[in-house]
């Protein structure tokens, strides 16, 4: 009899039910039936026919999923038992229908595992029977029973289609191509290992089987840790490339039953040699189509997986436990997803159908008339015509059987505990690390919700650990002996960029009062792109040497003023900080600055252009400055050509990749040589551990193009700084100090004061102040440059100071003016002797040089005597206005005025000063050598050098001409050291109106 529907709403009766058979009519029923087989041939037609037509339907269907979009894997993962454990269906037997189930449990639990082997030809199907089971196994075990490494020697995508699964802690793709990946893998395995040992111990069980029990029953607070599946396609082929991981896989393979950590390796072939220990380790085969029965015996033991299988399906073969061969065809669940069509009958089936009240009796009876019989030809017929046309309408991005449910899955598993994440995507993966991910989290916020004070402690990068299945950020921590920083790399490896992340880092959490920043860029103009932070102070070009100079003087004059001001307040750094920053009662030797940072980008590029300066640097870095709050963070191209002594003091050390790894220092030269050719990566030390890292970038996510690369652009940069100093002004912070440069003009009236026997010149950079001709260090002075640099205003200037300093009585003045630009500014109450005439000087000189020989000791002096004794009447000035037009013609080492080369000599005894002014074109051949000139050198005699050229050789050791704006300058002295200055312009006499055509200065 029928039954109309198995389903009924409530008040609802069966009409009829059917007849019963006993148990013993029923076994005999079925031993007469048990004769009876299909026959193997119509029974592979009908397979393939009907794997053709409904192969994705059949994995649905033995899972009793009606419809995989709207299937709640949660039905399944509840359903989880001891028994079922690591259990799932490797297929079907191709004859009975029944399934083929490959349990990956140890035999002590009745499984067929831990470990196993699946061997088959190219084409057999190993990739798409892996991904069945696996995917088989995942429906059936949340993430909490079971996680599951993939890995994919050749970079095939089958394996992908599974990455998204809460199950997979991740997919190893492309190992052919990539020897860090093995690395990596390798790393992770060995850390899981003793990952899980560790915890076994702290926990106080020798294996998971009794740690899982404990957690399920008593001690529910243990983490979980559940089985491992290691799933590996190719494995033999990995193992010919990288022979060393077998001993990795023997080990995981001889702990793996007491750790629950299973190997299920498939490869084309078995590799007897390479593979022995594996193959001593395993306990289950699973054999698919082979080329020969050799390569079956092999690899199941018989040659079945050859001679049984010719002309099988691909998928079909056969899984061998203790000898047992059992046929089966796995799923293929890469099908695509037809979705189902709901007809009438089966509304009707699952509805029901109402009937009026009848009398049933033992006899036969048909339905009322007015119940439908279930008749589903026609949603059959629905169902196959919206196959066909579905199927129609497949391409490459429609979903699969497999899509489907791994998206089930994958919304599934957010809902899980969140375990622990054992592989971490290789950094060649990551394009970049913006400075908004690092900011969220290092500090738990938002990258704009900016900080006043976060310690001097900021993130810059991520270093990968695979051993310990880790990926935490870099942070320099530049609060104490670790405040300099040197990054080192070859070109174009990213030195520059981390620089520009650490300085990113310290703006959005620090504010412009409490860091500020001074640049020098000989790197490109990258830290050029850092200027629009409120905490940068100043950025110098290479083009621009002055300003380069006037970085590191004021950097030079905040040092200098603390060491003299912390001193009198009785503070050290971290009183200072204390007091300033943290409330701390006390005096505050207050210089608008907090920590101050020096950037030097390219330092090899600078000490290759000024030797000078980079020895003013490499003394701020290896002296007592950090003592003081000030830092040096500097690039540099090797370890090998940074200054010995500033590399130890250099506390922060990035180490980008080298361009050799002998370069290395990072304590793993071996490491050094696999790192790749990515911007931003490098080495770094942790923990006694050297470790791979990738340097982040100073840009944040919202300002990255959409395109995933690291070629991100400076203006990126600049957009970054500018949202970060939109955030300062927000919160109404002022911006950092500016740096005070010098002046394009100065007048004379504007100088200071300055100490006895200095005769007024200008504004210098390194204190902003009056600097002038130190006639305590040396009694001469002369300027060089080109036509209209400046060198009679020198000269004009210098004059003046001379009338303001001393009396007419005290100073004479004797004018050798050749150019005729001096007379005017010289007070006639000074002026002893005045000449433009070449002759007339020659004279001059002549008759100046037999007077002064007159100035001299008493003739019993004692020795002691004439080394103290001075001329006691009026000092001498010899100003010469232009001493190159002087010169012996055909004779540039002989000079007009060369009888006066014993008063150069003799100069601070007798109060006899030269004063002069030449042209710095050709000057080594035309003046240079000239023994008035080198007699003036060799007495310690001041030097300005003002606007010229390089290729006019240098005018002082290692120092040489440079373009300049007319009146600017470098001033040296042996002692005092160098600065930039501006030469102020003199009073202009009383009715002085210049030359039509002349040079003003």
């Amino acid at each position: 009899m029928t039954e109309v529907s198995s389903r009924y709403a409530k008040g609802l009766k069966f009409a009829a039910k059917p007849d019963v058979m006993s148990q013993v009519e029923f076994e005999v029923f079925a031993r007469a039936m048990s004769r009876f087989e299909r026959e193997d041939a119509a029974t592979r037609l009908l397979a393939e026919r009907a794997a053709d037509a409904r192969a994705g339907q059949d994995f649905l269907d033995f899972f009793d999923i009606a419809d995989a979009r709207q299937w709640d894997p949660h039905t399944l993962w509840s359903k989880m038992t001891v028994q079922s454990r690591l259990r799932a269906a490797l297929g079907k037997n191709p004859t009975s229908g029944k399934p083929v189930w490959l349990d990956l449990k140890e035999s002590d639990e009745s499984g067929m595992g831990p470990h196993g082997m699946l061997t088959g030809q190219i084409g057999s199907g190993k990739s798409e029977t892996l991904v069945a089971f696996i995917l088989a196994l995942a429906m059936t075990h949340n993430p909490e029973v079971l996680q599951l490494i993939l890995g994919d020697f050749k970079g095939e995508t089958a394996m992908m289609a599974l990455a998204d699964l809460p199950q997979v802690q991740g997919v190893i793709s492309n190992l052919e191509e990539s020897a860090s990946r093995l690395d990596r893998l390798e790393d992770m395995l060995n850390g899981e290992v003793v990952r899980r040992e560790t915890i076994l111990k702290a926990a106080g069980y020798k294996d998971v089987r009794n740690y899982e029990r404990a957690r399920a029953t008593t001690r529910p607070e243990l983490e979980p840790l559940g089985a491992l599946v290691i799933v590996l396609d190719e494995f033999s082929e990995l193992l010919k490339i990288r022979p060393s991981l077998t001993g990795t896989f023997d080990t995981v393979a001889r702990k793996g039953r007491g750790l629950w950590m299973h190997i299920l390796n498939a490869s084309q072939r078995v590799e007897s040699g390479r593979m022995a220990g594996m193959i001593s380790q395993q306990t289950y085969s699973i054999g698919l189509k082979l080329k020969d029965a050799g390569q079956s015996r092999q690899a199941i033991g018989s040659p079945k997986a050859y001679t049984d299988l010719i002309g099988a399906p691909v998928g079909t073969g056969f899984l061998v436990h203790d000898d047992e061969h059992q046929l089966f065809r796995s799923f293929y669940v890469s099908a695509p997803f037809i979705a189902p069509v709901v007809g009438k009958a089966q509304r009707r089936r699952q509805e029901g159908q109402f009937i009026d009240a009848h009398r049933f009796e033992t006899g036969v009876h048909s339905l009322p008339i007015d119940i439908e019989l279930l008749d589903d030809e026609d949603d059959r017929a629905a169902q196959e015509q919206a196959e066909e046309q579905a199927l129609a309408q497949t391409d490459v991005d429609s979903p699969t059987v497999v899509s489907t449910l791994v998206g089930r899955l994958a919304g599934a598993g957010r809902t899980c505990r969140p375990m622990h994440r054992m592989y971490l995507p290789p950094l060649e993966d990551i394009a970049t690390i913006p400075l908004d991910e690092m900011a969220q989290e290092f500090w738990g916020r938002d990258w704009l919700d900016v900080t006043e004070d976060a310690g001097l402690r900021v993130p810059y990068g991520r270093a990968d650990d695979p051993f310990g299945h880790t990926q935490n950020l870099v942070v320099a921590d530049l609060s104490r002996a670790q405040g300099n920083v040197m990054a080192v790399g070859a070109p174009q490896s990213g030195k520059s960029t981390a620089l520009q992340t650490i300085v990113t880092s310290l703006a959005i959490s620090h504010s412009p009062q409490r860091v500020q920043f001074y640049g020098i860029d000989f790197g490109g103009g990258r830290l050029d792109a850092l200027a629009g932070l409120p905490h940068v102070a100043g950025i110098a070009g290479q083009g621009n040497a002055e300003k380069v100079a006037r970085v590191v003087s004021e950097v030079e004059r905040i040092l200098k003023d603390r060491v003299r001001s912390w001193e009198i307040a009785g503070c050290d750094l971290e009183e200072f900080r204390a007091r300033k920053f943290a409330g701390k009662p006390g005096k505050i030797p207050e210089d608008g600055h907090g920590d101050v940072f020096l950037l030097v980008d390219n330092l090899p590029g600078l000490k290759q252009e000024d030797m000078d300066l980079h020895g003013r640097i490499v003394a701020l870095g290896t002296g007592s400055a950090l003592n003081y709050g000030v830092h040096l963070l500097v690039t540099n191209d090797q370890w090998a050509t940074a200054n010995l002594t500033l590399k130890e003091k250099c506390g922060t050390r990035v180490e980008m990749r080298v361009q050799e790894p002998t370069q290395s220092e990072a304590g793993d030269r071996e490491m050094a040589g696999k790192v790749p050719d990515q911007p931003g990566r490098g080495l770094i030390k942790d923990k006694g551990k050297v470790l791979h890292f990738l340097a982040g970038v100073p840009v944040a996510s919202a300002v990255l193009p959409a395109v995933e690369s690291a070629d991100y652009g400076q203006d990126a940069v600049q957009q970054t700084c500018a949202l970060i100093a939109q955030r300062w002004s927000a919160l109404g912070i002022a911006p950092a100090p500016t740096l005070p440069t010098l002046p394009a003009e100065v007048s004379y009236a504007e100088l200071d004061d300055v100490p006895r026997g200095m005769l007024k010149l200008g504004i210098g950079d390194v204190a902003l102040a009056t600097v002038g001709v130190n006639l305590a260090e040396c009694p001469h002075f002369y300027a060089v440059g080109s036509a209209k640099s400046g060198r009679t205003t020198v000269l004009r200037t210098l004059i003046a100071s001379i009338q303001q300093s001393f009396t007419p009585e005290a100073a004479k003045i004797i004018a050798f003016d050749v150019g005729l630009e001096l007379g005017a500014f010289i007070d006639p109450a000074y002026l002893t002797f005045y000449s433009s005439d070449s002759q007339q000087i020659g004279e001059a000189s002549k008759k100046l040089a037999a007077k002064f020989a007159e100035r001299t000791a008493p003739a019993d002096a004692s020795p002691e005597e004439r080394a103290r004794w001075r001329f006691s009447g009026p000092r001498y000035f010899i100003v010469i206005d232009d001493f190159t037009l002087l010169n012996v013609p055909g004779y540039s080492s002989m000079s007009l005025v060369a009888p006066l080369e014993s008063a150069v000599s003799r100069g601070r005894q007798i109060g006899v000063h030269f004063l002069v002014a030449s042209a710095v074109k050709n000057w080594m051949s035309t003046t240079g050598g000239n023994k008035i000139i080198s007699g003036m050198s060799a007495a310690g005699s001041g030097v300005l050098i003002l606007d010229g050229s390089r290729d006019d050789g240098p005018i002082v050791t290692g120092i040489r001409a440079t373009p300049r704006a007319p009146g600017r300058g470098e001033l040296i002295y042996p002692k005092g050291g160098r600065q930039v200055i501006q030469v102020a312009t003199p009073p202009l006499p009383e009715g002085y109106s210049p030359i039509s055509g002349g040079d003003e200065w």
